[in-house]
């Protein structure tokens, strides 16, 4: 039972161990606690150019204009987010496409544009390092599809399909606030054609597929502040299944310990019941030793001093009442009847019966308090021939 508790307890300390070590390195994720979080809306101003091969041999730098952007977006992780832009003011083609009937001179024209996107947003910077809400540079990949809105030459609204791709730099001031720089790129079917040369619709420069190029700086705020919720995913799963374990591993290991403080419990009560057993056992060995025990040393005619061969049974004496500590005996002088007056007797069987005494306490270490000793003449005979009953007895106490 022992041994299954060590194991158990190295089991619950391992697995402690275990979870501890996983907690050093957890898979960690971020995300929007909530639908309501990391909501931001963003405002920008700078300028565009159309991207054409006639603007670019006339001077891309000359056909700049002023452009505003609107976004609303989410982040859904520190890592990547959706958001919707509109933006646009005017774009410029300066062409020379004619210039036989324009004296080689650039024809200029001219539309107003408004462009939709949703764009899908990718963090590079939380990608190449550790998130951390403590980021102050971003640096942002985003691509998407969009509609492109435009007039030219007082024509009915076109609709175009686009497609834009982008880089975004930011600057976190705050959880709420950051400033922003990006540049986009937008990829579509030209605006501008015209039939006013050849009788019948044709494009106003050399390319049918043109493209906007447009930077700008603004500003982004952020409902609620930046909000990620930290997330151990593996890690999180890993810890449940080990704490599981644990619990487990406890819960045995209690269980273990109550059954050796229930075995324990039942073995004291099981000594304590032997030892009352063997305390009655030796209760009643006591007294029936007490009741029972008689030991005599034998004397000479009118002697009181102990023979030397007597001394093997005084010592046999001292061993008892060593071996029984509760045991007290009465030393006991005897006298024969027909040997001296009674008074005479009375004298050397309590000289017979105090030697005894003296030489238990004195040469035999029995206490003084065990032993008492008394002599009874020859008015008791314990025996019926005569000379036996020259003795000293040693009895008991009832």
């Amino acid at each position: 039972m022992k041994i299954k508790t060590l194991l158990l307890s190295a089991l619950v300390a391992g697995a402690s161990y275990s979870v501890s070590a996983q907690t050093t390195e957890p898979d960690v994720k971020y995300l929007s606690p909530k639908f309501k979080d990391n909501i931001f809306i963003s405002i920008g101003v700078g300028m565009q150019g159309y991207m054409n091969t006639d603007n670019f041999d006339y001077g891309f730098g000359k056909v700049l204009q002023p452009l505003v952007n609107l976004s609303v977006g989410k982040w859904m992780d520190p890592y990547w987010g959706l958001r919707g832009q509109i933006s646009g003011w005017q774009s410029k083609l300066y062409t020379d496409v004619n210039r036989l009937n324009n004296n080689n001179k650039f024809e200029k024209f001219q539309h107003k544009y408004i462009n939709l996107n949703l764009d899908f947003m990718l963090n590079l910077t939380n990608l190449w390092r550790a998130y951390s809400p403590d980021n102050k540079w971003d640096m942002t990949l985003f691509l998407g599809p969009g509609l492109s809105f435009g007039k030219f030459h007082n024509k009915q609204m076109d609709v175009l399909i686009n497609g834009s791709i982008g880089l975004g730099g930011k600057y976190n001031i705050n959880k709420y606030w950051a400033i922003d720089l990006e540049a986009r790129t937008h990829l579509m079917s030209t605006f501008f054609y015209t039939n006013k040369y050849f009788g019948q619709e044709e494009i106003a420069g050399r390319s049918y597929q043109d493209g906007l190029l447009s930077l700008s700086i603004g500003a982004t705020y952020t409902f609620g502040g930046k909000n990620f919720a930290r997330y151990e995913s593996g890690a999180q799963e890993m810890r449940q299944q080990l704490n599981a374990q644990i619990n487990n591993l406890e819960a045995e290991l209690q269980q273990t310990q109550s059954q050796l403080e229930a075995a324990r419990i039942a073995e004291q009560i099981a000594k304590k019941e032997v030892a009352a057993v063997e305390a009655e056992k030796m209760q009643v060995v006591a007294k029936t030793a007490r009741k029972d025990f008689a030991r005599y040393v034998g004397f000479t005619i009118n002697k009181t001093d102990v023979k030397t061969e007597q001394m093997v049974i005084l010592q046999a004496i001292a061993n008892y009442m060593a071996e029984n500590p509760d045991v007290k005996m009465k030393v006991v002088g005897y006298a024969d009847k027909q040997t001296g007056s009674k008074y005479f007797n009375q004298k050397i069987s309590e000289r017979r019966a105090k030697n005894v005494y003296n030489l238990l306490i004195k040469k035999f270490g029995v206490p003084e308090n065990r032993l008492s000793y008394v002599g009874l003449g020859d008015q008791d005979q314990p025996f019926k021939v005569n000379q036996y009953n020259r003795l000293v007895m040693i009895l008991g106490e009832k």
